[in-house]
């Protein structure tokens, strides 16, 4: 209680210079942990690989892999595709990514929604989520790559 007293003045208020310094340090922790969850240390301003190229395997990546999985279907690239140009309703998706049932197509509908790529707007209106798809373009971009690389490129596009 004693060092409490000290470190507080008699209105019961912290000193403002150890109220900066904790401030300071809280900010100092935040920046560090922010450049391992969002991977600036693992990819540098350029794209290249940093120091630590490896520190985006530290964080939890099971969000990451539920947008992958929602963009590794042929179906679901289509309806992407779709939603491009405009929202389109059920109807339109259906035939745009050659789906038989209502239920194929919901089906994929939901993990597109689920990974937070596609939005339903009213009844039976889709539409891309627009400040998402500069990542998602990354993301199919250097799955492309890599499989030019592999010479994997082979089929209709999606």
């Amino acid at each position: 209680m004693a060092r409490k007293r000290e470190r507080e003045g008699r209105d019961g208020s912290v000193a403002a210079s150890e109220l900066g310094s904790a401030l300071a340090h809280l900010q100092e922790r935040i920046a560090r942990l922010e450049g391992q969850v969002f991977g600036e240390r693992a990819i540098g301003t350029d794209g290249a690989a940093g120091p630590d190229g490896n520190a985006i395997f530290a964080v939890p990546l099971d969000g990451s892999v539920r947008v992958l999985a929602a963009l590794a279907s042929m179906p679901r690239l289509a309806l992407y595709r779709a939603v491009l140009e405009r929202p389109a309703t059920s109807g339109e998706l259906m035939k745009a990514a050659s789906l038989n049932t209502t239920g194929q197509l919901y089906h994929h509908l939901r993990e597109m929604i689920g990974a937070g790529l596609i939005v339903q707007e009213g009844r039976d209106r889709y539409a891309l989520v627009p400040e998402r798809l500069p990542a998602a373009r990354t993301i199919l971009g250097a799955a492309l790559g890599i499989a030019q690389a592999a010479n994997l490129t082979v089929g209709a596009p999606a």
